[in-house]
């Protein structure tokens, strides 16, 4: 690195610093951390859910998916925008008009405390798993290019997002991320102005790398199920991962619940769903680009591809510009979960804490955001030595329990009992954990089935306990 690019990348931490304090100003109470007053427009949250979900796994991962495949991962990112139109109009209506604070309070308004507690601790399960290999795969171009180790990489990288995310709480990290989504498409464009320079066609890489629509049965009915990346599957999981994510996970909710009404939300839910389908393509394409600058050249791992390039081929100052991008990806991601997880861990498991004591609370949500930045980088470290796309690990653990989590919601709005509830659940935690460790199933089908199962097993329980209950009456 030079020192313009040093230069780049100590002003863009700088810069968001500087606009988490101000964005953070003048908070008075917990309520001001989590929600930023509702103060906030809708196409900053847009803007903000897109970077937040983004993360440094698109930057990286997604062009090292494309760099071995080709562009069947859009399929999946179709599913996204489906998704998040059920989450629009049927799920946000539902959380205003229940003027709830976070979006497990729905489930206790359904079922019970004891529902909401258990689905707040598995999004803190499955968010510190999901975050920490995000940031493990942010850590990764810090390592190559400073020649520090990946565990001192993480330990860096999260003490630069801590300031303004402590301090600053929802609307800091908003207004930051609005940012981030702007600086790593600059860096993404400035990737490609790089690549159509260097002589390099992306029209020279074989047909087959442009390969959008795969039914999934070019390998018989075992590739239709054992194949992650096709249409079916893929619009039917990307939609019900996403109904997941979007629609019963804090990270993501919280977001929308920050806006000033429910048209607003609707607006940035649908939209962002929009965008984040465009910048899917981008990264395909620059992964494609990829393969024929680099000849098909062979990596370790596809998530050592695009670092590569930019280690090795990024002109002083653009290397600075496209550094800085990865860091925003990942910044925005942990500091949205930080947060989140702040608030989920407030609000849903201790409710009661210092109530009437607001300077007390403040406090209180600002060491659990501490709390759970130290949380994620010890788990970050386990992934150090994984050799699998660090976007395809993320995207497994959060499918693996967000098929019961889905149903939760679903058996809410028909009314079920918590009872029929739980056991639709628990069938599926349990169903989905054996298939994630002993089936060859592509993870793309785990929502779809942990929904399926924890319906089926609801309604079962429902109709069949009367007879437990009471017996069977003779003729």
């Amino acid at each position: 690195m030079q020192l313009i690019d040093f230069v780049v990348v100590g002003s863009y931490f700088i810069l968001l610093q500087l606009v988490g304090f101000w964005a953070g100003r003048n908070q008075k109470n917990s309520a001001d951390f989590f929600s930023g007053a509702h103060t906030l427009p809708w196409w900053v949250i847009a803007a903000s859910i897109v970077a937040a979900e983004t993360s440094s796994l698109t930057f990286i991962s997604v062009p090292g998916i494309a760099y071995t495949g080709n562009f069947t991962f859009m399929q999946l990112a179709f599913g996204y925008v489906i998704g998040r139109v059920v989450v629009a109009f049927v799920f946000l209506p539902a959380y205003f008009k229940g003027n709830i604070e976070t979006v497990y309070a729905f489930l206790e308004k359904r079922f019970s405390t004891r529902v909401r507690r258990l689905a707040a601790l598995l999004f803190q399960v499955t968010r510190l798993l999901g975050t920490g290999v995000r940031l493990y795969a942010t850590a990764l171009p810090l390592s190559l290019i400073s020649g520090w180790s990946i565990s001192t990489s993480i330990i860096i990288f999260t003490l630069l997002t801590l300031p303004y995310t402590f301090f600053g709480g929802l609307k800091a990290a908003v207004w930051v991320e609005f940012i981030q989504t702007g600086v790593y498409l600059l860096g993404a464009f400035a990737a490609i102005a790089v690549l159509s320079l260097s002589g390099v066609n992306l029209f020279d890489a074989p047909s087959q790398k442009f390969t959008f629509l795969n039914m999934g049965f070019d390998k018989g009915w075992v590739g239709f199920f054992t194949e992650p990346f096709h249409f079916i599957v893929g619009i039917l999981g990307g939609a019900l991962l996403t109904i997941s994510s979007h629609g019963t996970d804090q990270l993501i909710v919280q977001k929308a619940l920050a806006a000033k009404n429910i048209k607003d939300a609707q607006k940035a839910m649908v939209s962002s769903g929009v965008l984040v389908d465009l910048q899917f393509l981008l990264f395909l394409f620059i992964g494609i680009w990829l393969f024929v600058f680099f000849q098909n050249r062979s990596f370790a791992t596809s998530d050592m591809v695009f670092p590569t390039f930019i280690v090795e081929s990024m002109p002083k100052g653009l290397l600075g510009l496209v550094l800085a991008a990865i860091f925003a990806t990942g910044q925005s991601t942990l500091s949205a979960t930080l947060s989140s997880l702040s608030s989920s861990t407030l609000l849903d498991l201790f409710p009661r804490y210092a109530v009437g004591n607001e300077k007390k609370r403040l406090w209180a949500s600002r060491l659990l955001v501490l709390f759970w930045a130290c949380a994620i980088t010890l788990v970050a470290f386990i992934f150090t030595d994984e050799k699998n796309p660090v976007v395809i690990i993320a995207l497994k653990l959060a499918s693996i329990l967000a098929g019961g989590t889905v149903a939760l919601y679903v058996l809410g709005f028909f009314r079920f009992g918590e009872t029929s509830a739980l056991v639709g659940f628990t069938a599926s935690a349990l169903s989905m954990a054996m298939v994630a460790l002993f089936s060859p199933l592509a993870w793309t089908w785990y929502v779809p089935l942990g929904l399926f199962i924890a319906i089926f097993f609801a309604l079962i329980y429902r109709f069949t306990r009367p007879f437990f209950v009471r017996g069977f009456s003779p003729e």
